[in-house]
């Protein structure tokens, strides 16, 4: 009975976290982690000053690094990014149409092309 208890409370306080009407409980400022490339560490690092940092890492390879600013519309949930970049590899034409298109900040995490693969898009780290 007490683990019934404790359980409902759990489920209970979880169902409580306050979210946005784009889905978020947190802020979008963070660390964020592309999972594209298994071999890679792909991180975007979103700053509170309207800046933001990418690392490219892969084992025997040098880091890549790039910077931009961006910028969060709430009412549509956009973010625009002002030079982020694809820094693992991806065929030409796909990174021009990235470098391209907002990004959508929903469920605390940034994806570029909803129900698609995950060649774009920013899962909260």
């Amino acid at each position: 009975m007490k683990y019934l208890i404790t359980l409902f409370v759990v489920v209970l306080l979880v169902s409580c976290i306050k979210r946005d009407h784009c889905n978020n409980s947190l802020s979008i400022v963070g660390t964020y982690e592309n999972v594209y490339d298994k071999d890679a560490e792909n991180t975007l690092y979103i700053k509170e000053d309207g800046t933001f940092e990418q690392k490219f890492k892969k084992k025997g390879k040098k880091t890549r690094h790039n910077v931009g600013t961006w910028k969060f519309f709430n009412e549509s949930c956009n973010v625009r990014f002002k030079n982020l970049k694809i820094l693992h590899n991806l065929q030409q034409d796909y990174i021009y149409k990235f470098e391209n298109m907002p990004g959508k900040y929903r469920n605390n995490n940034i994806i570029f092309v909803e129900g698609m693969t995950y060649e774009f898009d920013f899962f909260r780290k």
